[in-house]
């Protein structure tokens, strides 16, 4: 098929425009755009599993991420708790302080 243009003729290779002419090469034609067609499928195949592997990672990472967030949230959770007994242990202890201030200065 060398120097002969490809794709689907509108007139023959001899010149003429008669359909009967036109018709007897479309087989060819045909088959060069579905070869064509073949290719480019093969690319947007190619693409569209390196996209899904890049999806997949990107779900695995948010999947890691919401983990690591929930840990982090329990950890935090956990060290307000704690915050939150020590503050009322710390109020207990100047309430107590003040008490006894107020017990000595007035018996004495």
């Amino acid at each position: 098929m060398g120097d002969q243009r490809r794709g689907i003729p509108k007139i023959c290779r001899c010149g003429e425009a008669d359909w009967y002419h036109t018709f007897k090469w479309t087989d060819v034609s045909i088959y060069e755009e579905l070869v064509d067609l073949i290719e480019k499928l093969d690319n947007i195949e190619g693409a569209s599993i390196t996209l899904q592997k890049g999806v997949k990672t990107c779900e695995d990472e948010i999947e890691t991420l919401a983990m690591e967030t929930r840990v982090c949230e329990a950890v935090v959770e956990k060290e307000i708790r704690e915050c939150t007994m020590q503050l009322r242990s710390l109020k207990n202890i100047v309430v107590f302080a003040l008490v006894m201030l107020f017990f000595f200065k007035f018996m004495f």
